[in-house]
């Protein structure tokens, strides 16, 4: 049954696509009807009709307010301490004191439960330091981590950062997640990581493929765009793949040493094996209890991403597409696609006005069928084809998103024969 929570939560995600929709429109060929609009209500605030005025700290300022609001409503109001199921940001604040304790940061208990923390060591040490200010140090750091992401696209979206940054601002791929839960803005180390990678690979290649191998310990699935955009370097492609893959690796065996098996089923295979529920078209199998087990969904997955990586390594010249297709191709095949995890695609963005009618779409789709035909109409009143359609819906948009990424890698190629010196 619905609640207060949920109606706002409702209309936050509707006035944010519908915002997100108005900036699109007003870009495209078909933006003539409501650009006149748009340009008179810019010309009310910033006494110009276009957006030359605006830098990214506004949007970045805003994107916090409603974050720290948000926060600040969840401590004080005790939302975010212990409940009859657990609480995942008790748990995520344990698991910073057990580091400290030096204890295991990947099995802790809280409130009267043992929490499990699924991420790598990159995250664990971002929670070790924000735990050392209690509950509010811990959505500070994951906070500053979520916002960066602003910045971020600012400084790799090229001439039309302003377009590009308004309109990752305004998903609903962004601020909803990043503030409804402490795992949206935990996720948000992916896309962060792809950004940073990004500008830093303009600059020193070899130091991009150190961080950013480094970074995506925190969510292992992370590693795979970077992997794939190394590739498509303009320099040392071989060498920096080499150091994005075997930062990662070390970092790894490291944590193994200090925390063994433990850290390993936790972080790598329960999440592999994960079926709890899914936006894309496994959450209809989920749905029906038709999900087959074993371990056969986990090697067909293996086995697409491996081929997906290998084609992006031979034939994709763009950094930026090659993340982009492989966080699409992993949002793809995954059997846990929540909707959470969907802000890994916020990179997509800076590919052009094609790929973001796509992702709004995926954004829109994915926020309507996690937030009411799961929580309400599935998960409360046991009614699954609502979401079941919507599941294929998104899969549909995520399809034709890959397609377009790939068809602009190619007329790109056709154009540009010689890019990156291939």
């Amino acid at each position: 049954m619905a609640d207060w929570y949920n109606a706002v939560t409702w209309l936050v995600l509707g006035a944010l696509a519908a915002l997100n929709l108005l900036v699109l429109v007003d870009r495209s060929d078909r933006g003539g009807i409501v650009r006149p609009a748009v340009l008179r209500v810019l010309r009310r605030i910033s006494g110009r009709d276009d957006l030359r005025w605006l830098d990214w700290q506004p949007l970045a300022v805003a994107a916090g307010v409603a974050f720290a609001c948000v926060s600040a409503y969840g401590i004080l109001s005790g939302q975010y301490g212990c409940r009859p199921g657990g609480s995942d940001p008790i748990t995520i604040l344990n698991s910073g004191r057990a580091f400290w304790a030096g204890q295991s940061p990947f099995q802790v208990a809280q409130c009267q439960h043992t929490g499990e923390i699924p991420y790598g060591l990159a995250a664990i040490l971002l929670t070790a330091v924000g735990s050392l200010g209690g509950l509010p140090g811990v959505y500070l750091v994951w906070g500053l981590v979520s916002l960066s992401v602003v910045p971020l696209a600012w400084a790799t979206a090229g001439p039309d950062r302003r377009y590009v940054t308004v309109f990752v601002s305004t998903s609903v791929l962004f601020v909803p997640i990043i503030c409804s839960q402490i795992d949206g803005a935990t996720n948000a180390i992916v896309p962060a990581t792809v950004l940073l990678s990004l500008y830093l690979a303009s600059r020193r290649e070899l130091l991009s493929a150190v961080v950013a191998g480094f970074l995506s310990t925190a969510r292992f699935p992370g590693l795979l765009p970077i992997l794939g955009e190394t590739g498509s370097f303009v320099r040392r492609r071989a060498l920096s793949f080499a150091l994005a893959a075997g930062t990662f690796a070390g970092v790894t065996g490291l944590t193994y040493a200090l925390w063994g098996q433990q850290f390993l089923s936790i972080v790598f295979f329960q999440q592999l094996g994960r079926r709890s529920f899914s936006v894309n078209l496994y959450g209809v199998l989920l749905l029906a209890n038709q999900l087959p087990g074993g371990v056969g969904i986990e090697a067909a997955q293996g086995v697409l991403i491996l081929a997906l990586l290998a084609s992006v390594l031979l034939w994709v010249r763009s950094p930026l597409s090659a993340a982009s297709i492989m966080l699409v191709g992993f949002a793809l095949v995954t059997p846990f696609l929540s909707y959470n995890i969907l802000i890994w695609l916020l990179p997509v963005a800076l590919l052009g006005s094609r790929p973001q009618w796509w992702l709004w779409g995926v954004g829109f789709v994915g926020a309507l069928n996690y937030d009411l035909a799961l929580n309400v109409w599935a998960w409360d009143d046991g009614i699954s084809w609502p979401s079941m359609v919507l599941d294929v819906v998104l899969t549909a948009f995520l399809l034709c998103l890959l397609v377009e990424l790939w068809r602009s890698e190619l007329r790109s190629s056709r154009a540009n024969p010689s890019s990156f010196g291939r």
